[in-house]
């Protein structure tokens, strides 16, 4: 063959071979459309090859593939995220970190929509997946206790081991239906016992699937999802329990103090609500003080009130419901004082986020008083308190109104006998000089009415 047929020959074969690579790759995508199953695309990533995938956790590709498809697969298997890369490759995983890059670079479209994208080389189109439900705990008759350590010698729950391809918690409940407390372990294991657990986990802990339900929470590895009877409410401190309430959010129970934290225990809410003749708690990680149970609470079952402290092993009342404490009987109620060169006006109600009402000077301390904000208000026609540690002064009161003197619920740090405000209420005194007469009764005859 001469040289000029033998170029022309390799000139052909390469042509089919750079067609054949043509066909091969994903079709470029040149409208997106719409994507119908709830989800938030988190945007264009960065993957990366030799096994260090963004998403981890599960993959598969298909030549039908549409970002619906993928975004089942993943709920399927409880991923929050999904992705899609080189227009045929679906990958799941709980978290991520990479790098965001332009979406220009996500250009393939999906093998089986083209009007989707579906990544390119290395680029994966990232979205959390909004058919996805974390498993939880079974929901029973038996109240749920928490996640507990199993360090395995002894047994948390020692006694009537069972397991089983196909276990969940209601098949243990049934299990251990002659026990007090049940438990599950390790996707398929099942233990019964007469004392409650108390070695408590970060719910996190107990992350295994139940064999035979993947929805529900099956323990882990020296890590048990516990169930059985309410403790009974302890005395704290100087408070007894007085029951489950209801509770409401813009009219709350108790209308003192409030304080969150994740891991609430009794003794600390007893603590932060001393001065307070009752303290609750609620949702398992909030509390509130106050001096009466107010706006119409009215008491329910016990069991409205299941939900676990989040730092101990006690209840701490449930969704709308205060576990209420009441503080042993003794002491003064408290008062709004006289003071020297002032008299008590009235509580009044700021306008949130708005001016002050006293702007001229303030002060703020974790030992006030009204004798305190009164000394540092010696010069001006008012003072008021708030917030339980806040000090206003002013000549003039700017804006906001009189309010029901129940609004002012808060105790002064400094003395626990004062009231000082509370959350846009200000306890106001004027100064002597400066208040407002005395009514007069007219003189005239007197009727005495039998």
């Amino acid at each position: 063959m001469s040289s000029t047929g033998s170029a022309t020959g390799l000139r052909a074969v390469s042509l089919m071979c750079l067609l054949a690579v043509a066909q091969a790759l994903p079709q470029q995508i040149e409208t997106r459309t719409n994507v119908i199953v709830p989800s938030t695309r988190k945007g264009c990533f960065a993957d990366k090859a030799n096994g260090h995938r963004l998403l981890d956790r599960a993959s598969y590709a298909d030549d039908a593939m549409t970002v619906e498809a993928c975004a089942a697969f993943c709920a399927g298997r409880r991923h929050k995220y999904f992705g899609l890369e080189y227009g045929r490759e679906c990958y799941c995983g709980d978290d991520y970190s990479g790098a965001a890059v332009n979406d220009s670079e996500c250009s393939f479209a999906c093998a089986g929509n083209s009007g989707q994208s579906c990544g390119g080389r290395l680029r994966l189109d990232l979205y959390a997946n909004n058919l996805f439900t974390p498993r939880a705990p079974a929901q029973l008759a038996t109240p749920y206790l928490g996640c507990f350590v199993d360090r395995g010698s002894p047994r948390t729950l020692p006694d009537n081991l069972v397991g089983a391809s196909d276990m969940t918690a209601e098949k243990c409940a049934a299990h251990c239906a002659a026990y007090p407390y049940f438990g599950v372990e390790y996707g398929r294991e099942c233990w019964c016992g007469h004392s409650a657990p108390t070695a408590v986990a970060p719910e996190s802990d107990c992350s295994f699937a139940c064999a035979g339900d993947d929805a529900q929470l099956c323990g882990a590895g020296n890590r048990l999802n516990a169930w059985g009877p309410l403790p009974t409410p302890p005395t704290v401190a100087n408070f007894t329990y007085a029951g489950c309430f209801t509770d409401q959010r813009d009219a709350r129970t108790l209308t003192g103090r409030v304080l969150y934290d994740p891991a609430m225990t009794l003794a600390q809410c007893a603590a932060f609500c001393a001065p307070y003749s009752y303290f609750g708690v609620e949702f398992g990680s909030q509390c509130y003080c106050g001096t009466a149970v107010a706006n119409g609470a009215a008491a329910r079952p016990q069991a409205e009130c299941a939900m676990r402290c989040g730092g101990e092993h006690n209840m701490c009342g449930g969704a709308d419901r205060l576990s209420v404490f009441a503080a042993a009987a003794g002491g003064a109620a408290p008062r709004n004082p006289a003071v020297a060169g002032f008299a008590y006006q009235s509580c009044w109600a700021e306008q949130g986020g708005a001016a002050r009402v006293l702007a001229a000077e303030e002060r703020r301390s974790d030992d006030m008083t009204v004798e305190r904000c009164a000394a540092v208000c010696s010069g001006f026609k008012y003072f008021g308190l708030e917030y339980a540690r806040e000090c206003y002064c002013g000549n003039e009161l700017v804006g906001g109104a009189a309010a029901p003197e129940e609004q002012c619920s808060y105790l002064c740090m400094g003395d626990a006998g004062q009231w000082c405000g509370a959350p846009d209420r200000l306890n106001v005194y004027v100064a002597v000089e400066a208040a407002a007469p005395a009514a007069t009764v007219p003189a005239g005859p007197v009727t005495t009415v039998a």
